[in-house]
């Protein structure tokens, strides 16, 4: 039985017990009678029927998922922070973390979105959404998102399936899959802190040991282990790292990477077996989109008339050679 049902159950406990007590004593019962009032918000209907319709199947599941995504899962000052908005977060994470179940992800996400909402409402209460820097910055990142839809858009309308599939077999089938290498960190905040931990190191120290005592990491508690990446998984830092180490070597310098100190080892290096259609796909699809980008952008500047400007405002002599305009065609 649910909370809510026992509490409504005990709420009703002294309508029972004066039930009884009429039944007991009618004559007293019908003495005490109080008008008819209606009847709670909380009391159930006639229970001779279902509530819901259980005999009218439902077809129609188009807007399903619109309705799924628009579930609100936290509200910030009456800001609604929705279901959606936690799926975005989560396609914005690095492959290595992205990878990890919904569930899992989900508690931290939300947490972060709670909080940059606040931060919202507190610049705005100090009218930082009004502030001209502020404001080209916000107009920037609304443009490059526009730009981004529009490549993903037109680029994605020549990759087919068929496409797909025959990049698969000239790229990919019959190839060794990708190297990777299995890693332990020890993650600290400052630079010093690193080096007195690669001189521990150096002594004859137990990195999974001082990864336990030291790192700031979520790995921490496992010794640092972070297991079998591939060089795409890592920050762009890191990975020029240890794709240079050999196993059994620890870093003998700290690496600077998302504002901290790195210590890194490399256990074991390997390669991944070919990996299916179905695994290298997404990877393919990337890959072409990059390379289609050059055909979008020569279509848009096709359409557009340019007109450029030095930094006192006078206009440029190629623009001014073409008639007032530098033709983008």
């Amino acid at each position: 039985m649910s909370r809510r049902n026992r509490w409504l159950l005990l709420a009703r406990l002294p309508l029972v017990c004066a039930a009884l007590a009429a039944c007991v004593a009618p004559g007293i019962a019908r003495a005490q009678v109080a008008p008819k009032a209606d009847p709670s918000p909380f009391a159930p209907g006639d229970m001779k029927r279902p509530i819901f319709d259980t005999q009218t199947p439902v077809y129609n599941t188009a807007d399903v998922q619109a309705k799924t995504a628009a579930t609100v899962v936290a509200e910030v000052d009456g800001r609604a922070v929705t279901l959606a908005d936690a799926r975005d977060a989560i396609g914005e994470l690095p492959p290595s973390v992205k990878d990890s179940s919904f569930a899992d992800l989900f508690p931290g996400v939300l947490d972060k979105l709670v909080r940059v909402q606040a931060l919202v409402i507190r610049a705005q209460h100090q009218a930082l959404d009004e502030d001209p820097a502020v404001r080209r910055k916000i107009k920037a990142v609304s443009d490059q998102v526009l730009a981004d839809a529009l490549l993903e858009r037109e680029g994605s309308r020549s990759i087919t399936e068929a496409a797909l599939l025959e990049r698969y077999k000239k790229d990919v089938a019959g190839q060794p899959g990708p190297e990777e290498v299995h890693v332990r960190v020890i993650m600290v905040p400052t630079e010093q802190e690193a080096m007195n931990i690669i001189g521990e190191l150096r002594g004859g120290a137990d990195f999974a040991t001082l990864a336990k005592r030291s790192s700031t990491d979520a790995t921490a508690p496992a010794g640092g282990d972070v297991g079998f990446v591939v060089r795409e998984g890592l920050t762009p830092e890191v990975g020029a790292v240890v794709f240079s180490m050999q196993p059994g070597q620890f870093t003998p310098f700290p690496v600077r990477s998302v504002g901290s100190w790195f210590v890194l080892k490399v256990e074991e290096r390997r390669r991944q077996a070919t990996p299916a259609f179905s695994v290298a796909r997404e990877g393919l699809r990337q890959a072409m989109l990059r390379e289609g980008v050059v055909g979008v952008v020569k279509a848009a500047m096709a359409d557009v008339t340019v007109r450029e400007f030095d930094f006192t405002g006078k206009e440029t002599d190629a623009s001014a050679a073409n008639g007032g305009a530098r033709a983008s065609h």
